[in-house]
């Protein structure tokens, strides 16, 4: 026992029996009291110095259980962590992020358990679109994620709906976040063990400067435009994506937002060489409307043409990975789309 006070003696006693292990004590007091403590904390012996060795081996010989695990232990269970980045800015990218949270939020969507992370320390607008405050505590927590409990993110985390917390901080413009953004993916390792779903809006620069990112991610929705570098970007961050984490489901989303050369979902789907999973439709007047009211359009306007595509791309984003359809491209087939996946 040494220096240790009996109760913290019979806590380090009741914490190895869990174990499965058997316990003998040694301390410096013969003492009734010290010794019925411990043998009710588990110990099987107490001896008081001075003791020899002969008398440990004794009491040692007397257990004739083997040792057992006692305790098995228990999974960790984790929610479903939903990524979503753009190929260019200006696409909707924190928007379809912003819906998709809601609805997994909401009772007639995945009625989830779910967090909404801001990944953008830089210039997210999450707490500004929908008219809250930033959350300090998402630096603290990015500064020791190993740290992060339930207590902490519940007083830490902004409360949107019942179901929906949030995150979302912008560190100040001359501030170097680098040593935040790699500690993002351990972060989201633990939310995820508190959240049935996680979904983050994530920088495409983010992503590419800690490409661990994939492997917290069971989906990302790529947002691409209708343009031609749009098309190359998409190339580019899949082909790294796939090869830093290769079982990583990507659903590449068309979006409208931006009309660029307006191409088609069919025409991207041949020039990335996978199927676009959906298309996001312009949708301005509902935009506004929902962005007057701080309020998401999913929740604010659900019969919008954006809404129903937010639901449908939540769908196959839940969905098991061989679900997602691919289509295999033949580089001759490619025609017009080679300059811009060169």
């Amino acid at each position: 026992m040494g220096n240790m006070t009996l109760e913290a003696a019979c806590e380090c006693v009741a914490e190895i029996r869990q174990t499965g292990a058997y316990v003998i004590v040694l301390g410096d007091k013969a003492d009734l009291a010290i010794y019925r403590a411990l043998r009710n904390a588990g110990a099987e012996e107490y001896f008081a110095f001075p003791v020899s060795p002969d008398e440990i081996i004794a009491a040692n010989d007397n257990i004739k259980e083997p040792v057992q695990q006692l305790v098995q232990d228990t999974p960790i269970v984790r929610g479903t962590c939903i990524g979503v980045t753009g190929c260019n800015g200006g696409v909707g990218t924190s928007l379809l992020a912003q819906n998709l949270a809601f609805h997994s939020a909401a009772a007639n969507g995945g009625a989830l358990h779910t967090a909404l992370i801001d990944a953008d320390l830089r210039f997210g607008s999450q707490a500004i679109d929908l008219d809250r405050k930033d959350t300090p505590g998402l630096f603290e927590a990015l500064s020791a994620p190993d740290r992060v409990d339930e207590t902490f993110l519940g007083a830490t985390m902004e409360k949107l709906t019942d179901r929906l917390s949030f995150y979302s901080q912008q560190a100040h413009i001359s501030q170097n976040v680098d040593a935040l953004d790699a500690a993002f993916p351990p972060l989201l390792e633990e939310i995820k063990t508190k959240f049935d779903s996680v979904i983050v809006d994530l920088p495409r620069t983010t992503l590419v400067a800690n490409p661990q990112f994939a492997h917290c991610l069971d989906t990302l929705v790529l947002v691409i435009p209708a343009g031609y570098a749009g098309v190359n970007v998409a190339s580019r961050l899949m082909s790294v994506l796939k090869s830093e984490a290769p079982t990583l489901k990507i659903l590449p989303v068309l979006s409208e937002l931006r009309l660029d050369a307006k191409l088609t979902a069919k025409d991207i789907s041949i020039g990335i060489g996978q199927e676009v999973q959906a298309t996001l439709p312009e949708s301005a007047k509902a935009l506004s409307r929902a962005h007057r009211a701080a309020k998401s359009l999913i929740e604010s306007q659900p019969r919008a043409p954006y809404a129903k595509a937010t639901r449908a791309l939540w769908a196959k984003a839940t969905k098991p990975p061989q679900d997602t359809a691919k289509i295999s491209v033949a580089k001759s087939k490619m025609g017009f789309f080679k300059r811009a996946t060169a």
